[in-house]
């Protein structure tokens, strides 16, 4: 390889913000050297001997150069921002991947390979560039009832890709392509030399299960609405224990739970508390107590975004600010509440709040890769067309989503986070999950501590950074805070 490793070439100068950001992407994760340039600034007399295109023409590059060029769709064009600029659907296929955009070359299929060339109508660009920025949320107008933008309403969930980061899909085709030619480049491992990484947080809501009047309002709703009255009858006597100070509350001894089974497995977390909870105040001096007991066990605390902090920047700020006076810390990283989520005004309103990452994108009703990808990257700006001081850690699964929205059981939810974990493994990313505390009361949610057990032993098994979502950032091989 010459000097600058993988000579990047594309023709589209109007968008060569969103050309270059998407290269900048691809290439974080492959970890290869490379340089880009438009074709107009291209010369003959580069010595890189590896060069990879991007445009509706194949540009001239000397005989023994090897090529891959990327045949170019009309997304990056004068239907941009517009209904128009949707795929289309059915997507293509190429052996089982989805095509989001597919180029304009005159070929036979969708991928050409002889001796030094590879010509693709598979255009790995757009297509990530659609998924990485969440493009559809802006163009869409279809909200759920707490104005998110529900999976079934993605073309990820439409055409069966949900649960597949298909970015990352993109980039191991892309790698193939690479090492096609035997260009002699060698990937690292991204995480402090382990094959992946495993990000367990946790988002507290509440820090009480009990308190006068709802415990009663609860009791009278499982028997008369429900019926399962000797559940009810357990719950009511827990509620008398607590209130009586006999029995710590549930949700509170929850990270008792938590502390010990993830201390066991070697395993720290990430908890995001919010400015007012449902049931407390970070300034109260319990929550401070709880807060830094949590530090002391190596956990990291975020700031959990209020329900209306998702577009209201002046709230946010407020709330990262009360958190940061309760820990005596600069607060890094951040969780919107209800998964509550504005694209792209959420990132700007994080980015102008200070906040170094972000790790909401997961969609509430349904698990999966909602960016298309498992690993952390800077999102772009498709309004401004910048990219963005901030890092989304995209969120894989949620115990809500499973076991509220999706309504699996037990079984069915173990089968979908082993496959999910094993998927990010196979893709060298990062599994981030979400358990809330109130999740491991047992009356309520029989089985899940169990469930949560088992699958801190099947990440323990494996070659795992498991570590809190900041120092996961920090192995990251581009500087991230």
């Amino acid at each position: 390889m010459g000097e600058q490793g993988i000579l990047i070439l594309y023709s589209n100068e109007k968008f060569a913000g969103e050309i270059e950001y998407t290269f900048k992407v691809l290439f974080s994760i492959l970890d290869l050297p490379y340089k880009i340039l438009t074709y107009s600034s291209y010369s003959s007399e580069v010595t890189n001997t590896l060069v990879v295109s991007y445009g509706n023409q194949k540009p001239s590059v000397p005989g023994e150069v090897r090529l891959i060029h990327i045949y170019a769709s009309d997304f990056f064009g004068d239907d941009y921002l517009t209904q128009t600029s949707l795929p289309g659907r059915p997507l293509p296929r190429f052996d089982d991947l989805p095509v989001i955009y597919s180029g304009n070359g005159k070929l036979n299929s969708l991928l050409d390979k002889s001796d030094n060339l590879i010509k693709t109508n598979i255009d790995i660009i757009a297509s990530s560039f659609f998924m990485l920025t969440r493009y559809e949320e802006v163009i869409v107008d279809e909200r759920d009832k707490f104005d998110r933008f529900p999976a079934t309403s993605s073309l990820a969930y439409k055409e069966g890709f949900l649960e597949r980061p298909i970015v990352d899909e993109y980039i191991e085709l892309f790698w193939n392509w690479i090492d096609s030619f035997n260009p002699g480049l060698k990937r690292k491992k991204l995480w402090a030399g382990k094959k992946f990484a495993v990000c367990l947080t946790h988002d507290v809501d509440r820090l009480r299960k009990f308190r006068l009047m709802p415990p009663l309002l609860t009791l009278k709703r499982v028997l008369f609405e429900r019926r399962e009255s000797k559940k009810a009858w357990r719950v009511f006597t827990d509620y008398l224990k607590a209130i009586g100070r006999s029995m710590e509350d549930p949700y509170l001894i929850a990270f008792d739970r938590l502390l010990s089974l993830e201390r066991a497995y070697g395993c720290a977390s990430t908890f995001y508390f919010m400015a007012e909870g449902e049931d407390y105040s970070v300034s109260s001096s319990d929550t401070k107590a709880l807060m830094n007991r949590l530090l002391d066990e190596r956990n990291e605390i975020g700031l959990h975004g209020g329900f209306d902090s998702y577009n209201d920047s002046t709230r946010l700020n407020d709330e990262k600010r009360l958190v940061e006076q309760a820990l005596g810390a600069e607060v890094i990283g951040i969780r919107q509440h209800f998964l509550r989520w504005k694209t792209p005004e959420t990132w700007r309103i994080q980015e102008k709040a200070g906040l170094k990452y972000d790790t909401t994108l997961s969609f509430a009703d349904h698990v999966g890769f909602r960016c298309g990808i498992c690993h952390p990257y800077q999102p772009f700006d498709v309004l401004e067309g910048r990219i963005l001081d901030i890092w989304e850690v995209p969120l894989v699964v949620m115990d809500g989503s499973l076991f509220g929205y999706q309504d699996l059981c037990l079984e069915e939810g173990w089968q979908v986070i082993k496959t999910l974990i094993d998927t990010v493994e196979q893709h060298r990313g990062v599994f981030v999950t979400l358990w809330h505390n109130s999740s491991f009361y047992e009356l309520e949610h029989p089985g899940r501590l169990d469930l949560y057990r088992g699958m801190l032993g099947y990440v323990a098994s494996k070659d795992a950074l498991r570590s809190t979502v900041l120092e996961t950032l920090g192995t990251w091989q581009t500087p991230a805070i």
